[in-house]
């Protein structure tokens, strides 16, 4: 009986064992099922944010390529029509030493008015989820140009702007080392030329006979002579070169600023006779433009290099040059000599009025009674008055459209009437 009772105790013992590892067993093989599908949840889960990270990556990657697109946009419409401005002329275009000069001025009004407002981020949809875009590298830059240089006559001026070019008066051998050698130059239209004289605007380097090198002026040699006597000097030692008379002598600039809007004042200094030929020189010069032809400002000699010459003459070149160019043309003498005063806010001097009276640029728009360079007053005159003229004949419609500059504009003046004005008169003080 003992016996049964025990055998029955290890037979129920057995099962419970069996039933408890049954348990366990179903619970290891749930828990492993349960690991199955949350592994298979999680690689989905996992496959699916991949998924979704490819495409959020993906669509930005997007996004800021059609922002750079949009934004290649902009600077290809500044490309197209005002890549920038180009002031070619003499010592007034360069401007006196210790004053303003008007290309300098032309530039802030460009700057303040276009480029320093230009807010490509304003443009863009949610730009701040692009915060790892540096806003302030997408600007815009439209540079001006100030190729004016000393007391030049026409053809100095067109020989540096490669118009025009200079050649070599006589033969001559370029030595294979790089010891300079002398040399005069000419205009290829036979003329007298005096580069280097007030300044090195776009003469150097040159080229001659293809050999790359510096142009130098000989300063004693025409402050006793009047007559210029130069040095070549080749930049790296080569093969000896010989160099016939009338070979070109091609300056820095004859391939620069070609698709620049082209400002030009030239004739202080002489080199043309007559107004007509002053026309025909001028137009020389502009012809060099190679895009947008019809954009361009030309300025008036408003005296001559002597300060002798008559108003009627000076009537009668501008009198040819609007007939020639119309309103893209300026004739300094007549602006000062009028509206200069009213855009200035200032009355005429008695002395002033004498001047006046002889059709003379007055002194208060000179740097002084016995000098006819123009001041800085004049100087803020003329560039605000080319920023003027070319706004009136449309030069930047394209940019202000393409660039929003508009409505930037106006939210400006909403906000403060005065900003433009108190920002230019900050930069000119």
């Amino acid at each position: 009986m003992w016996e049964n009772n025990r055998a029955k105790t290890v037979i129920i013992n057995i099962f419970l064992v069996l039933f408890i590892l049954a348990i366990i067993g179903g619970l290891l093989y749930a828990m492993q099922y349960v690991r199955r599908i949350s592994a298979d949840q999680d690689a989905k889960l996992s496959e699916i944010y991949v998924q979704q990270k490819q495409e959020q990556d993906a669509a930005r990657v997007e996004s800021v390529n059609a922002i750079q697109e949009e934004y290649e946009k902009d600077m290809q419409t500044v490309a197209a029509y005002v890549p920038g401005i180009v002031c070619w002329g003499d010592e007034t275009t360069a401007g006196t030493s210790g004053s303003l000069n008007f290309p300098y001025v032309l530039q802030t009004y460009i700057n303040t008015y276009f480029c320093d407002i230009y807010d490509f981020a304003s443009s863009i949809e949610n730009a701040s989820d692009f915060s790892r875009l540096k806003w302030d590298d997408y600007k815009v830059q439209i540079p001006v140009v100030n190729m004016g240089s000393g007391k030049e006559s026409t053809y100095t001026i067109l020989g540096r702007s490669g118009a025009v070019p200079y050649v070599v008066e006589q033969d001559f051998v370029i030595p294979a080392d790089t010891e300079p050698v002398a040399l005069m130059i000419k205009s290829e239209a036979g003329k007298t030329v005096t580069p280097l004289i007030g300044g090195n605007a776009g003469v150097n380097n040159v080229t001659i006979n293809g050999v790359e090198g510096t142009l130098t002026i000989d300063s004693d040699y025409y402050f006793y002579n009047s007559i210029c006597k130069y040095f070549f000097t080749r930049l790296t030692p080569g093969a000896e070169v010989a160099v016939p008379a009338g070979s070109v002598v091609k300056t820095a600039a004859t391939d620069m600023y070609k698709n620049y809007i082209h400002v030009v004042l030239i004739g202080t200094y002489g080199e043309y006779e007559g107004a007509e030929d002053l026309v025909r020189q001028v137009k020389m010069l502009l012809a060099r433009q190679t895009q947008n032809s019809d954009r361009f400002i030309v300025l008036g000699p408003y005296t001559d290099s002597l300060y002798t010459m008559s108003h009627y003459e000076l009537d009668a070149i501008d009198n040819s040059m609007m007939q020639a160019f119309g309103s893209r043309y300026i004739s300094i003498r007549k602006y000062l000599l009028g509206n200069g005063y009213t855009d200035a806010g200032m009355s005429p001097t008695g002395e002033d009025q004498y001047y006046i009276s002889s059709s003379i640029v007055p002194p208060s728009f000179r740097v002084s009674s016995e000098s006819m360079e123009l001041n800085s007053i004049s100087h803020k005159l003329l560039g605000k008055l080319i920023f003027s003229r070319m706004e009136s004949l449309g030069y930047f419609d394209e940019i202000k459209a393409e660039l929003n500059l508009n409505e930037t504009t106006k939210q400006i003046l909403k906000d403060n009437p005065s900003y433009f004005d108190t920002m230019i008169r900050n930069i000119l003080k």
